[in-house]
């Protein structure tokens, strides 16, 4: 597997959402092949900068590069050049399904072969039982599993939501070095955690957000109504 990377150039990025302003006043560059980690407490706007960059997500400001495309305007492409593994809440694997049969629908849907799961799994360092449900597997090892049935296709980048979510440390430990294994292709990934790993990461720190006092939240809605 041999992969040109995506590249990520944003300044000044902006983004809304159902509760006001999500992050502001961003500025981020992200080299093709890195492993770079959104990192923040929980409701600091990881996942909602995970969409922005793979085009998921409209900016309310600022200038967005993703391998020579721009973003509003090329989002259809930046969305098929970043593919999610897992993205919180909506992008999961169903967990009443058996491993085989997951397989069985990436395949059909993506149109990748068996040799390429094959050697997927082996470069997340995996190997699933067949015939267990997702559900039953580790957490590690699910999450894993739904990197590896991502990467098989051979997409130019990854999103990993919450990567350290629920795991102990030595299970961190793995999925971090199955996702660098995976950088190692020239794939991009970009992850979001709580407490991102140490060592060759690059680290996009988001800063808790003070919500939006009562006048602030009025001031916004009278605006937007003039508009």
């Amino acid at each position: 597997m041999d992969v040109d990377g995506v590249a990520i150039l944003a300044r000044g990025i902006a983004a809304r959402g159902p509760e006001g302003i999500v992050f502001a006043n961003l500025d981020l560059r992200v080299e093709p092949g890195a492993l770079a980690v959104i990192a923040g407490p929980s409701g600091t706007g990881r996942t909602a900068l995970l969409l922005a960059l793979s085009g998921r997500l409209p900016l309310v400001t600022g200038h967005l590069d993703v391998s020579g495309h721009v973003l509003p305007a090329q989002a259809k492409a930046v969305r098929q050049l970043i593919r999610p593994a897992r993205l919180r809440p909506g992008y999961e694997l169903e967990g009443k399904h058996r491993v085989r049969e997951a397989i069985a629908e990436r395949r059909l849907i993506s149109g990748v072969s068996e040799s390429a799961v094959e050697a997927a799994l082996d470069r997340v360092r995996i190997a699933p039982d067949r015939t267990a449900l997702i559900d039953e597997l580790h957490p590690a090892e699910r999450l894993l599993f739904a990197v590896a049935l991502t990467i098989a296709g051979s997409p130019a980048g990854i999103l990993v939501d919450d990567v350290d979510a629920g795991l102990p440390r030595a299970a961190r430990a793995q999925v971090w070095a199955g996702l660098r294994e995976v950088t190692r292709t020239g794939m991009t990934v970009l992850a979001s955690a709580t407490d991102p790993p140490s060592g060759d990461v690059d680290v996009i720190p988001l800063p808790v957000r003070e919500p939006e006092r009562p006048t602030k939240v009025l001031e916004r809605q009278e605006e937007e109504v003039a508009r």
